[in-house]
């Protein structure tokens, strides 16, 4: 234990020099001063480093084995999902490229490079940027005081990372981190997670500690170090490419390698092979300090067993942030080529403009359309043509009635086919599946706001604007009236309810919602995105709530709600009744980061959702 003794003094020295820098280690830095008054660099990190892997070097070589997570502060989520974790997940083609995350990366094995980018006419620093080879990692850390983007920009592998100098140390604050590794043995590190970082550097060594918070897997901040020696010259080795392939023929698209709760078989074997307590590797946060080797002494099985399966009682709910704004304006995020993001009337909306009026998927609440209006108006001076609606949900359709009423669709005015539409020329065209206008009628809801453009099965496409626009339905995953649009061009999907970032999934079984049809949705999405490098960016998808994501995150949501199935499943098996389903927590490892006690759609919902859908379902 004398590593964690070592940790927790690195920890006491860090925040010292936090109280003296004013930084918070829950991820807040002070501003950053003006560039004007900012100080001169004190030191120049430039060079080629290779890091020394003798501290640490399992975990940084080979990988730590299951059941070794001591000396962090893990809370029952973060144990349980790396005790649910199987490695042959790595095996599914859209994990096949995953990155490595910004903390982890700094602790990769292979070549580093660092350079500045300075200002060509006052020589002004304005970015210091990090290569690492292992997943060719790219940092950059801004330097010239810009702000951190909001809550609902993308995450990416390395974040978003401003840094300043104080004293001999590089200060740098990342955020907008994609879900990634605390260790590579399953334990994870949340898309919620931020790091406060200090490089330092001492000859022709670098140290770089990093200090991560995350609130959805650890109690406490972690710390660690990393050490790295300077080359004389370029390693002449930089690349680490990766494309996707099958690896497994033939397995079911809805199948994602996972241990059942409390069933991981290798959950001993750390502690077996080392001769020591089943405890040591699994306690979290008592693992850090120096006195939890006294405590090992007497430790016995029976202390560590309740910690492999979820404790009893009621769930925690989510500590994820909201990314949604929620100041009674619209906030428009350019999303790609002519293709926009509007938030802030409870739920996100999708803008396309071009020569032709606007093309909009999804109307909001309808609590701020005049707003809504008003900043599509800024966008393109052309009246809004078409509205398609992913779903009938108040969320998807509540500013119908206005923004129909705001538009004008020309190419029915006089056409043949507008003999067809009952309100042809009378604003905007609204793009449904048929079943979105069958509730909308059944709901009773104005008959201004229905769907009149509708389609039966399978796609409804466009080219406008220039974007071929394709419309997919997706029967039956929250509800059996849901489509999601992708514009080709652009290379965005509108996912609507069926993919979001901040809860469990709304599966609404009374309206045909179902979670196999939900699994299936998630998957039509990846079978359409490409991912630009390393399994991230490329093809960008706009969920229904939440921040703007790739298909990183839509992978991660569906094993999410594919593992939730699988143990729900195999309780319906066994016999269980819903209470006794509820009672298990299936969803342990997921309550802080998608869970609700209350609200509209809380964890338990969820639950019974996917458990009534499977017991209507033929087949489990």
């Amino acid at each position: 234990m004398k590593a964690n003794s070592m940790k927790h003094g690195l920890a006491i020295v860090l925040f010292s020099t936090a109280l003296l820098t004013r930084i918070n280690l829950f991820g807040q830095a002070a501003p950053p001063a003006p560039a004007s008054s900012r100080p001169s660099p004190a030191i120049d990190l430039s060079g080629y480093w290779s890091p020394a892997i003798n501290e640490d070097g399992l975990e940084r070589g080979a990988g730590s084995e299951i059941g070794d997570y001591a000396g962090f502060a893990i809370n029952e989520a973060g144990r349980l999902w790396a005790l649910s974790y199987d490695a042959s997940r790595l095996t599914l083609k859209h994990h096949q490229c995953d990155g490595y995350v910004a903390p982890y990366q700094m602790r990769a094995v292979g070549n580093f490079r660092i350079w500045e980018d300075r200002d060509p006419h006052t020589m002004q620093l304005v970015a210091i940027h990090i290569w690492a080879q292992t997943t060719e990692g790219f940092r950059t850390v801004w330097m010239d005081g810009r702000p951190h983007p909001p809550a609902y920009a993308p995450h990416t592998y390395q974040g978003f990372s401003t840094g300043r100098f104080v004293g001999d140390a590089l200060m740098v604050n990342t955020t907008h981190l994609k879900q990634g590794w605390l260790r590579r043995n399953g334990l994870p590190e949340s898309d919620q997670a931020s790091m406060v970082e200090f490089i330092v550097r001492h000859g022709d060594h670098l140290v770089d500690t990093t200090v991560v918070t995350d609130p959805v897997f650890l109690t406490e901040p972690e710390v660690r170090s990393n050490d790295f020696f300077r080359q004389p010259s370029d390693h002449g080795s930089w690349l680490y490419a990766c494309d996707d392939g099958e690896e497994i023929v033939g397995r079911a698209p809805d199948v994602v390698p996972n241990y059942p709760l409390g069933a991981q078989p290798f959950a001993r074997e750390y502690s077996k092979r080392y001769k020591i307590p089943l405890l040591s590797g699994i306690a979290g946060a008592p693992s850090i300090y120096p006195e939890f080797v006294s405590k090992l002494a007497t430790a016995t099985d029976a202390d560590a067993v309740p910690l492999l399966q979820p404790a009893p009682g009621p769930s925690p709910v989510s500590r994820a942030m909201d990314p949604e704004p929620h100041d009674g304006e619209i906030h428009v995020f350019p999303v790609s080529g002519n293709v926009y993001m509007l938030l802030g009337d409870g739920g996100n909306i999708v803008v396309e403009t071009g020569d032709e009026g606007p093309f909009v998927v999804d109307s909001g609440s309808g609590q701020l359309t005049d707003k809504v209006i008003e900043a599509i108006h800024k966008l393109s001076v052309k009246p809004i043509q078409f509205i398609a609606n992913t779903s009938f949900l108040a969320d998807r359709t509540g500013g119908n009635v206005k923004l129909r009423a705001a538009g004008a669709d020309p190419s029915l005015v006089g056409s043949f086919f507008s003999m067809q539409f009952r309100d042809a020329g009378v604003g905007a065209t609204i793009i449904a599946q048929q079943n979105v206008e069958t509730r909308m009628v059944d709901a009773k809801l104005p008959s201004a706001g229905w769907p009149s453009d509708t389609f039966l099965d399978e796609r409804r496409r466009k080219y406008h604007n220039g974007n071929a626009i394709e419309i997919f339905r997706e029967p039956n995953a929250i509800t059996d009236g849901d489509s999601i649009v992708q514009f080709r061009q652009a290379d965005v999907i509108a996912a609507g309810d069926i993919f979001n970032t901040t809860q469990f999934p709304f599966i609404d079984i009374k309206d045909g919602g179902s979670v196999q049809g939900e699994i299936k949705a998630l998957n039509d999405i990846l079978n359409r995105t490409v991912f630009q490098h390393e399994g991230q960016g490329g093809t960008l998808i706009v969920p229904g709530h939440g921040y703007l994501s790739d298909e990183h995150e839509v992978v991660e949501y569906r094993d999410m709600v594919v593992i939730v199935r699988d143990r729900v499943r195999a309780m319906i098996k066994s016999g269980a009744t819903l209470d006794q389903v509820k009672a298990a927590r299936v969803t342990a490892d997921y309550d802080t980061r998608y869970g609700a006690n209350t609200g509209p759609w809380t964890t338990d919902m969820f639950v019974e959702a996917v458990y009534t859908s499977l017991k209507q379902s033929a087949k489990y």
